[in-house]
């Protein structure tokens, strides 16, 4: 017999890795085979990113209510065995048919691997410290899906779940901060662009996360209650980075130098082992906490020191993406964010040629990080002009 897709939404959850990846299955291959409608008359269409998680299943529900016509899309990413993509794309499904709305799958598992995963591997070995969920924003969400959302499905928008606004400022258009500054997304979305932004919806910049789980409740939307992702999507349960690395990189052993005296303090396994402004896993007793503050990839040199030796005022950025009319040419004032976690501070922002850009903190900042995003601000820190990756 074969399944349907209410088959597989009505399943219960999979009890081992097996019938998961065959449920999982199942839905991908109905989701695929599935005909684009054509968009009903007066309706906008906007296809839905859903990943799965309350967030997006809450931006379909919002939207379905506002009027718009819905259609959840949902990229096939890897294979069973990750974080998060064993039930999303599962949860995504029974959510769409909850809403009545059609449901696609899009298998982009090669994309993902060469353009998500394989950067993962080979940032650390350049002894980067990747953001792989930002890369994923601009090559798979707003790049492979909305182009399948706006010429295939014929969606005039695209909308995800991700905390951010878009927002007519001085007569322009803007990525906002949203209106809950500890669920503000707008940092790892700076690789959009302005025509990206004009055809993108972010409905729930204008709630915090405990209205949002209060709104997929009230509508009894299956992943109401379903928990945050809070790590990469891409490494098995069970597995730290650092474990899920071993099994990509070579063990390349070298020596752990201190920054400021120059004394060899022990020897590592790998420099991929390490990040700046790391502490925990150097395993050196010493008569002061140390801090990984730089790493030689090709020396295979990993230096530590005091706290003190993070603080750096200067950094340069590549690939810059600027969400503006055109590129600033001149230098300017900005609030400036090195981190997703961390606070903007104020800092000369100067564009350089080859789409580069250095920075100059009013105060030193710790632990600058290469493979980090570099988001710069407006003064008033109230919307995001651009950024790129840390040098």
């Amino acid at each position: 017999m074969s399944v349907t897709e209410k088959d597989v939404n009505s399943a219960a959850p999979a009890a081992n890795p097996q019938h998961t990846e065959a449920m999982l299955e199942a839905v991908c291959a109905v989701a695929r085979a599935r005909e684009a409608t054509p968009v009903p008359a007066g309706k906008t269409r906007v296809a839905v990113l859903m990943s799965g998680g309350v967030d997006s299943s809450a931006t379909a529900y919002l939207l379905k209510e506002q009027g718009y016509d819905v259609v959840g899309v949902t990229g096939w990413l890897i294979k069973s065995g990750s974080r998060c993509c064993d039930t999303g794309m599962i949860d995504a499904a029974r959510v769409c048919e909850q809403l009545e709305v059609d449901h696609h799958a899009v298998d982009l598992r090669e994309l993902f691997k060469t353009q998500i995963i394989d950067d993962f591997h080979q940032s650390y070995a350049r002894a980067r410290t990747p953001l792989p969920c930002s890369l994923c924003n601009t090559v798979i969400k707003w790049g492979a899906l909305m182009n399948y959302g706006r010429k295939i499905l014929g969606a005039e928008y695209i909308a995800t779940g991700h905390y951010g606004r878009i927002a007519e400022i001085d007569g322009q258009i803007r990525l906002a901060r949203a209106k809950d500054p500890k669920k503000d997304q707008s940092y790892v979305l700076w690789g959009l662009t302005l025509d990206q932004l004009k055809h993108t919806l972010l409905p729930l910049g204008d709630y915090n996360k405990d209205e949002i789980r209060a709104i997929a409740a009230k509508a009894d939307l299956t992943t109401a209650n379903r928990p945050d992702s809070q790590d990469l999507c891409f490494i098995p349960m069970g597995k730290t980075p650092q474990e899920y690395l071993s099994g990509f990189l070579p063990e390349l052993p070298g020596p752990i130098l201190h920054a400021l005296t120059g004394d060899l303090m022990g020897e590592h396994k790998g420099t991929h082992n390490f990040t700046i402004g790391q502490r925990r896993g150097i395993n050196i007793s010493y008569k002061e906490p140390l801090y990984v503050t730089s790493i030689d990839p090709d020396m295979r040199i990993v230096y530590v020191g005091p706290k003190e030796a993070l603080l750096r005022r200067e950094l340069t950025a590549s690939f810059m993406n600027w969400m503006l009319e055109a590129p600033p040419a001149e230098p300017f004032r900005a609030q400036v964010k090195i981190r997703y976690n961390s606070p903007t501070a104020p800092a000369l922002v100067t564009p350089l040629p080859d789409n580069k850009t250095s920075v100059l903190f009013d105060d030193a900042q710790p632990a600058i990080t290469p493979g980090q995003v570099l988001g710069i601000y407006d003064l008033s820190d109230a919307y995001i002009m651009g950024g790129g990756w840390i040098d």
